[in-house]
């Protein structure tokens, strides 16, 4: 479709929305129908096309398989590991000892009464699983918890930009940064560098989002990578008040420099905190030793059922074990939040909504042609007064001084205040409104 189209041809087209999709944002047309010539060109990054209905439905079928590919790999981990083999032989040869004993053995009546005592372990070892499970859970919740953080502050950084930054240079680069500080992040956390090819520090280039030669400069410093990108943006903050044109009072600077500085500061916090909970684990003694509780556990109560459960007991067994393994398995996977499983947290899902809704805010910013403290033209100059409107109708000014609610009560209006009375006896004189029920006393 041509991208000259103007407003009037395209409002003659049946779907005026998706001629207007198919405009590019930068050349839209004002409300009076003129295009702005002295509009910037776009950033490189903010041209994307847009995905259709067919993709996306190619992407969920792809999702999908992925999802079902996890789920598989996981049970088939869990089901078909060498240490199953191991406990079902294990305990196979224990059940086959205990079973071939004699009816009268001290032993077999031994292991006829610990049941009680297997039932207070299993207990433990069940309050031991539940702990580390929680523990695993809470260090998942906290990388989501930040990770939303960063989102959020990502997003406001660039919005304080809109408001407080004048120069258009500066302000597509703070949110350029802001786009690789998200990115940086995600090869941050995952070991990895920006410029990897995992990573997406060459579709950031591609995009026009950041230069080659500053993504080298990242990959180079020893620092954590998004710590180039505050620091950068901190810069570019400084800059961009500086070059104000003299527009912006000094306390009006200084309120939003201290706004902005603080984004920065709770963007700092939250990676600060994501790399604090890829770095420490959890203990390595409470590990062995819930390990060690497992082996105790499993290899007591083998010994227990076995009198009872005859040669069920392996299978009991075996059960009983995949069932721990595989929350054992979810808390293993939910230690390291930023990783590649499924149930770790999409990281790149993350970083795909940031710059989306970045892109989504400069977009807005070119499309809006009057001030948003205003509103557009056709917005009433005059503010909205409530008094003004009911006096504007007698027949309502009488409605709502006699009202037939319930919960108001009907009658003489005593009012004792002779300026509130005087006010009231010249405006229903000025407006002609028939007169009310006042009380003599007061007039």
């Amino acid at each position: 479709m041509d991208h000259e189209l103007s407003r009037n041809e395209a409002a003659a087209c049946p779907d005026w929305t998706k001629v207007m999709r198919a405009l590019p944002t930068w050349k839209q047309p004002y409300r009076d129908g003129e295009e702005d010539p002295k509009a910037p060109p776009r950033p490189a990054f903010m041209h994307r096309p847009s995905v259709q209905m067919g993709e996306k439905s190619l992407q969920d079928e792809v999702a999908t398989r992925a999802r079902l590919k996890h789920i598989l790999k996981s049970l088939s981990g869990v089901i078909f590991g060498i240490d199953l083999l191991a406990v079902l032989l294990v305990s196979s040869i224990v059940t086959l000892l205990v079973n071939s004993m004699s009816s009268g053995n001290v032993w077999l009546s031994f292991l006829l009464g610990s049941k009680a005592a297997i039932s207070t372990l299993g207990a433990f070892y069940s309050f031991a699983l539940v702990f580390r499970t929680n523990i695993c859970y809470s260090r998942w919740w906290e990388g989501r918890t930040l990770w939303g953080s960063i989102i959020i502050y990502t997003i406001r950084i660039t919005q304080q930009g809109q408001l407080w930054i004048e120069d258009e240079a500066l302000l597509a680069r703070l949110s350029c940064l802001a786009i690789t500080f998200s990115y940086a992040c995600k090869a941050q956390l995952r070991g990895k560098s920006i410029e990897d090819d995992e990573e997406d520090g060459a579709k950031l280039v591609l995009k026009g989002v950041i230069s080659q030669e500053e993504i080298n400069m990242i990959a180079r410093t020893t620092a954590w990578q998004p710590y180039y990108c505050i620091d950068a943006m901190r810069a570019t903050i400084n800059e961009g008040l500086k070059a104000d044109r003299g527009n912006m009072d000094d306390w009006r600077k200084s309120a939003a420099h201290h706004a902005m500085e603080d984004t920065i500061c709770t963007l700092s916090s939250s990676i600060g905190g994501c790399i604090r909970v890829r770095s420490t684990g959890l203990p390595v003694a409470y590990d062995e030793m819930f390990y060690a509780m497992g082996g105790i556990f499993f290899t007591a109560a083998c010994l227990a059922w076995a009198p009872a459960a005859g040669f069920y007991n392996p299978i009991i067994v075996l059960v009983i074990y995949i069932v721990v393994k595989m929350i054992v398995v979810v808390g293993n996977d939910m230690e390291d939040p930023f990783g590649f499983d499924k149930s770790d947290l999409p990281l790149e899902k993350f970083c795909a909504t940031i710059e989306r809704q970045i892109n989504a805010i400069d977009e807005r910013a070119d499309m809006i042609t009057y001030n948003l403290a205003y509103g557009p033209p056709s917005y009433p100059s005059s503010s909205y007064s409530t008094f003004g409107s009911t006096l504007s109708s007698p027949a309502t000014t009488v409605h709502s001084l006699e009202s037939d609610d319930d919960d108001i009560e009907i009658g003489l209006m005593l009012e004792t205040d002779p300026l509130v009375v005087q006010s009231l006896h010249n405006v229903i004189t000025s407006h002609k409104i028939p007169p009310l029920r006042f009380s003599p006393l007061t007039l």
